[in-house]
């Protein structure tokens, strides 16, 4: 691991905010076996299958921490501090997570998307995302 931290492939910087805005599902809606309750989010965490990353894991304001369960990672995010960590996401596909540092109103609101896609898709969306800081 601490190869993958000096020279990772990529490094992503996950910074945690104090507020999320949530969308919960209207009174009159059923949720469906299966769906996802207020675990989508407006910019998810993408990144290329089969390629170790670093994370540098730090809060803008009050503590959290970035977890995403199914790949083995929780990095708590102190501030003031920068942690590392490394991620190595093996299969193409979504990957939920949430805040897991319970301090103050809407934590438990506050997920954390990770999608991992092929190389070339992972190239691809670096570009779009490039074109749209530019316009």
């Amino acid at each position: 691991m601490d190869g993958v931290l000096v020279d990772p492939a990529i490094t992503i910087k996950a910074i945690g905010h104090q507020w999320y805005r949530s969308a919960p599902l209207n009174e009159e809606d059923d949720p469906e076996l299966g769906q996802s309750r207020l675990l989508e989010v407006d910019n998810r965490v993408v990144v290329p299958a089969k390629t170790h990353l670093r994370m540098i894991v730090t809060p803008a304001d009050v503590p959290h921490s970035w977890a995403v369960p199914s790949s083995g990672v929780k990095c708590d995010a102190v501030p003031g501090r920068s942690n590392l960590t490394s991620i190595s996401v093996q299969r193409e596909g979504v990957y939920y997570g949430q805040c897991s540092e319970i301090r103050g109103t809407n934590h438990a609101f506050t997920p954390i998307v990770v999608e991992a896609v092929t190389l070339k898709d992972y190239a691809d969306w670096v570009s779009n995302q490039l074109i749209l800081q530019t316009n």
